[in-house]
């Protein structure tokens, strides 16, 4: 079912010129918005915080797609089909679970606890850059679904993480007026 999935959406790839600027915009120039965004979060003194969990939540998500990509090598749909449409060049290395995806999503994932309009924004665009992978020719759907999968893990233990040290510096605070 992935590789159907795969060539319906590949399959789109080279028909409509317009389609294949924005997926090869989002699939090059995606990443670098997100991380653009990211670190304008850190000029802000009311978003720091929301750019260190962000942050946090992107080496999280990034740490733990490079160890599921050690320990389960997928061949990229170009390397596996000869029928692949591919409009960029991409190294042949492990497809699962998709870095662009996952880095997107957990940026987006991790904003969304912040700032819900921008965080919502992002994970529009998230989307967009999700399917770009496919469409390129670079990804299975279910490296990208991964990829999805990994940042929501990683937010949620970031979320879990910070909830945490939140409380305990909310209780050390007190500690002095108690005195």
């Amino acid at each position: 079912m992935d590789y159907q999935l795969f060539e319906w959406i590949n399959g789109w790839a080279g028909k409509f010129g317009w389609l294949d600027f924005l997926m090869i915009v989002m699939t090059e120039y995606g990443p670098y918005f997100f991380a653009l965004v990211l670190f304008a979060l850190f000029f802000f003194k009311k978003h720091r915080r929301g750019g260190i969990t962000t942050g946090s939540t992107l080496a999280l998500a990034l740490g733990f797609s490079f160890l599921i990509g050690q320990l389960w090598e997928r061949a990229r749909p170009f390397v596996t089909y000869d029928d692949v449409n591919v409009l960029l060049y991409h190294a042949a290395d492990a497809s699962f679970p998709s870095d662009h995806t996952t880095g997107a999503f957990a940026i987006a994932f991790g904003l969304w606890h912040h700032h819900r309009g921008l965080g919502s924004i992002m994970f529009m665009l998230a989307c967009l850059i999700g399917i770009s992978r496919p469409f390129v020719g670079h990804h299975y759907p279910g490296d990208v679904l991964a990829g999805i999968a990994v940042a929501w893990i990683a937010a949620q233990i970031v979320k879990f993480v910070m909830g945490k040290m939140e409380a305990r510096s909310a209780k050390t605070s007190e500690i002095p007026s108690k005195l």
